[in-house]
């Protein structure tokens, strides 16, 4: 993708690499609801995402990924799911030096 691309050579990749989950979560709410491929395709992204933080021992870009993904799923109808992710991002904030704080998401 070319705004990748050009984020990289620009040196701004850490910022690129934040702004993933946002961007996911605008993909999955843009396409996800017209199709299913998509929306099993967006699942592999998100997944490869969270591997991804999870091996680089990032806890906020763990903590922005269980936001946006709690997020698409109170949205989509998936209370229990959209719960079970705050719940995860809250055990997860406990062991980190600071919230992640989004425009006020901290209390969803």
């Amino acid at each position: 993708e070319k705004f990748g691309k050009e984020m990289t050579e620009y040196n701004q990749k850490a910022v690129y690499k934040s702004m993933l989950p946002v961007k996911q979560a605008v993909s999955d709410l843009i396409f996800s609801a017209q199709d299913t491929l998509l929306m099993a395709k967006n699942s592999l992204v998100q997944n490869a995402l969270f591997q991804q933080v999870v091996e680089e021992n990032s806890p906020v870009g763990a903590s922005d990924i269980y936001i946006f993904c709690g997020i698409v799923a109170y949205i989509y109808n998936h209370y229990e799911l959209a719960a079970d992710l705050v719940r995860k991002r809250h055990e997860l904030e406990k062991i980190m030096s600071r919230r992640s704080l989004w425009s006020g998401v901290t209390a969803f």
